[in-house]
């Protein structure tokens, strides 16, 4: 059995704000007016009702560089990694997953069902805001603990980010107990329920390989994202 501990955020400790539903909704360049301002401040109100935030994480040593591109963990296994993140002074990676639970997702399905679209896509937009700050608390949680050792944490990166393939979830799932907070891959490689985010994150001695910034869109290479929070830099 794996080692994962398992955290319990309050649904109020979500802190996001109606811009960030509006990007989500409707890309970067979105601006919400007086009336969807309002719906998106409803459903964050409504999806603080429905969600049951959870995240859960396993600590692994590491112990070599192999391939220049990944790192072979003290328990035998390999984990293929971006080449920005190879940095030799690794101590540990930490596997990660996150997750809102199902309702939210269920309430979205049942109010598109019933043609309630304009609230359905603002109440999705909140839960994936609500996720992605979750997923934020999480790793300042394993920075905090990196911190009290002298080590530092990098920028999270995993299946699906920038040019790692989704189907390196697999390897992901079998470095930390997802079941444990009820999540899942379908036969899809996609994790259920959906209001799921899984990532590493490196634990290292070099502070100024630890890319404090917070901000996954500041390292994706994707010229054209819709929703980037931040501009493009080449």
């Amino acid at each position: 059995m794996l080692e994962t501990d398992t955290i319990f955020v309050e649904a109020d400790q979500l802190t996001v704000s109606a811009q960030e539903i509006g990007r989500y909704a409707g890309g970067s360049r979105y601006r919400l007016d007086l009336k969807m301002k309002a719906l998106a401040s409803d459903m964050l109100v409504k999806a603080a009702t429905l969600v049951k935030p959870v995240f859960t994480y396993a600590l692994h040593p590491v112990k070599s560089i192999e391939r220049q591109n990944g790192f072979r963990l003290q328990s035998g296994s390999y984990v293929e990694v971006p080449l920005e993140e190879n940095d030799p002074q690794t101590v540990s990676l930490a596997a990660v997953i996150c997750t809102l639970g199902p309702e939210l997702e269920n309430t979205t399905q049942r109010l598109m069902q019933n043609g309630d679209l304009l609230t359905a896509m603002f109440l999705d937009a909140a839960g994936v805001a609500q996720l992605e700050m979750l997923a934020h608390k999480a790793r300042m949680y394993i920075k905090k603990r990196g911190a009290n050792l002298g080590l530092f944490t990098g920028c999270p990166f995993g299946p699906g980010y920038n040019n790692m393939p989704l189907d390196t979830q697999t390897n992901l799932f079998k470095h930390v107990d997802a079941e444990n907070i009820g999540v899942r891959l379908n036969d899809s490689g996609v994790m259920l329920p959906m209001k799921s985010i899984s990532f590493w994150l490196r634990v290292t001695q070099n502070k100024k390989a630890a890319e404090d910034h917070g901000n996954k869109c500041e390292k994706c290479a994707m010229q054209n994202c819709l929703y980037r929070k931040v501009p493009y830099k080449k």
